[in-house]
């Protein structure tokens, strides 16, 4: 029974001793797969439900690991009426492998944004549903010159 109960509170221990570890890993931000950071020229184009133009920028402020943050500032201007408008919100999103990204945009609406990373461009679709309302275009992002 000695025997048993030692056995027990080593078991018990080892057990502690992983759960501290587990909690103990840093909190750091992680190295990048792909190296998101700094600025990037944003063009797009909404074909739904009004045909508009979209350009501004976006910008990362933020990678660890396969996740980034930052701020998207666009300009639409509707291909009808000429009437511009003003899109700015946060961005968060994460890295699928080495050459896809996909990220919401926080724009009046959540804007999910899926594209192709080709060298130090991203080119892709994004679209947006609210109240049964739907909105959707193309985007191309460049990162701007160092």
């Amino acid at each position: 029974m000695n025997g048993s109960r030692r056995l027990r509170a080593r078991t018990l221990a080892l057990a502690c001793a992983a759960l501290l570890s587990a909690c103990l890993k840093s909190t750091e931000p992680q190295p990048s797969l792909i190296q998101l950071n700094g600025a990037w020229n944003y063009t797009g184009i909404q074909t739904v439900p009004v045909r508009e133009m979209l350009t501004g920028t976006l910008t990362i402020t933020r990678e660890s690991g396969t996740s980034f943050q930052g701020q998207l500032v666009l300009q639409g201007v509707n291909s009808q009426t000429q009437q511009i408008r003003m899109l700015n919100g946060a961005v968060s999103g994460s890295e699928i492998g080495t050459d896809v990204i996909d990220f919401d945009a926080d724009l009046e609406t959540i804007r999910r944004h899926v594209g192709q990373i080709v060298a130090d461009t991203i080119t892709g679709t994004w679209y947006s549903s609210s109240d049964g309302a739907m909105s959707s275009g193309t985007f191309r992002v460049e990162r701007e010159t160092r």
